[in-house]
């Protein structure tokens, strides 16, 4: 069943709108038609009290104006916004939260000159693991009289496994303290052993794989090309690491850019990737999620790739953009989508180390919050080579494979790079 819809042709920002009902009715399995006539028209769409949807024009026009300071007066702190009569905007929230509108022109930074999490409305308001966009979505739909006749669907959850690879050489030096302060003294001369015959501990891409591979599934392995203190500790044309690259391809899994702290341009990184890869490069995610909002996805649509998985927060699980689903962001200086998919980053294995959370309380967290979002989610997964490693970081594979198994048994499907641009990349859905 479809629906037809008009959008007054005196409102501000209407590819915000347009754009903001495609993404609902992408996600709900529907189909909205457009017709300029009122009388035409199921649903009219105006900032008008004699509407079917009343918006909040100030958002729209403040946005068309790229006043992100007004917005966040006018949203008082939250994500609500209101129409003259005092309508819930739906349309305004659900656009805020996806396109991530809080971080625009956000000044302040953290020590590591990110978008500060303590900032974040998500932390603020606790609602970080709440896939609050569904809801809103869902309420949309549900309250009002027309929409609510709509056949709409729910999809099942599916999952991204990803690796960034930021030291193989690690376990050396960080194991080899940890045994030391630990008194596990009799462990050294292995570690010492491993590493110096040139298969060390950390290098264990292809044991990650075998394990993935029990389950059916296959995962993305993010690569650093530049070794210096801040970036990756390996040379990504090292033999060593060629024949691990080489068997990620081999068994169908995948390899991708894991964008460095240097000022180097994508172009200049993806040129040096190409050594790993035999075809084009077509995802990435930033190093130290250090990235700025919305020149990140510019960046990357320079680039022309298409898929980026860098949009989490490092101190806690959940959804940095408040969504479930995988998106194409949209550029409001341009009106129109970015040429790519966003898939945002829900978990990693720091969230819980660094908070200094036992395995335990992070296998009963994770199990509880992936309970509450067995529908309209696609969860991205992040786990650092390193963490399969069981003396510095134990019982973080184990964990790993109690998540594995989780999925495997609630039949969620994995999704790969390419199975995430062929499902959600659809940038004829957006064009008004």
């Amino acid at each position: 069943m479809s629906l037809k819809i008009h959008i007054a042709n005196d409102l501000p920002g209407r590819h915000i709108i347009h754009y903001t009902l495609q993404l609902i009715a992408f996600n709900k399995g529907v189909e909205f038609i457009y017709t300029p006539e009122k009388a035409d028209a199921d649903l009219q769409i105006s900032a008008e009290i004699s509407s079917d949807i009343r918006l909040c024009r100030s958002f729209y026009q403040n946005l068309t104006e790229l006043n992100f300071e007004w917005i966040k007066i006018i949203g008082k702190g939250s994500y609500n916004f209101y129409s003259v009569d005092g309508d819930q905007d739906y349309l305004a929230s659900i656009f805020y939260l996806v396109n991530c509108i809080q971080e625009y022109g956000e000044k302040k930074r953290d020590k590591y000159g990110r978008y500060p999490y303590e900032q974040s409305i998500q932390k603020k308001l606790n609602f970080l693991n709440k896939n609050m966009v569904q809801g809103l979505i869902d309420e949309f739909i549900t309250t009002h009289p027309v929409l609510s006749k709509l056949n709409t669907h729910r999809r099942k959850s599916s999952f991204f496994l990803t690796h960034d690879i930021d030291t193989v050489y690690g376990a050396k030096n960080q194991n080899g303290d940890h045994a030391l302060k630990t008194h596990q003294y009799h462990k050294i001369p292995q570690l010492l052993w491993n590493h110096y015959l040139g298969r060390p501990d950390w290098m264990n891409m292809d044991k990650i794989m075998t394990l993935e591979a029990q389950f059916g599934f296959k995962s993305t392995f993010y690569w650093l090309v530049y070794k210096d203190k801040v970036n990756a500790d390996y040379d990504l044309t090292h033999p060593q690491i060629l024949h691990q690259t080489n068997l990620i391809n081999q068994k169908g899994f995948e390899n991708g850019l894991h964008k460095s702290l240097r000022e180097n341009t994508f172009d200049e990184e993806l040129g040096e990737l190409c050594v790993i890869n035999k075809e084009r490069t077509i995802g990435q995610r930033y190093h130290f999620l250090k990235f700025n909002l919305p020149q990140a996805w510019t960046d990357i649509e320079n680039a022309c790739l298409k898929l980026d998985t860098s949009l989490g927060f490092s101190e806690d699980f959940g959804f940095r953009n408040s969504y479930g689903l995988p998106f194409m962001p949209f550029n409001l200086k341009e009106n129109r989508v970015f040429d790519l998919i966003e898939a945002p980053m829900n978990i990693m294995d720091g969230n819980f180390f660094y908070q200094c959370k036992t395995v335990s309380e992070a296998e009963k967290a994770l199990i509880d919050w992936l309970d509450k979002n067995k529908e309209n989610a696609m969860i991205t997964l992040n786990f650092h080579n390193n963490f399969f490693d069981n003396m510095l970081y134990k019982g973080y594979d184990k964990l790993y494979s109690t998540i594995l198994r989780y999925f495997k048994e609630e039949n969620f499907r994995c999704m790969t790079q390419k199975d995430l641009i062929s499902e959600y990349y659809k940038p004829e859905l957006f064009i008004l």
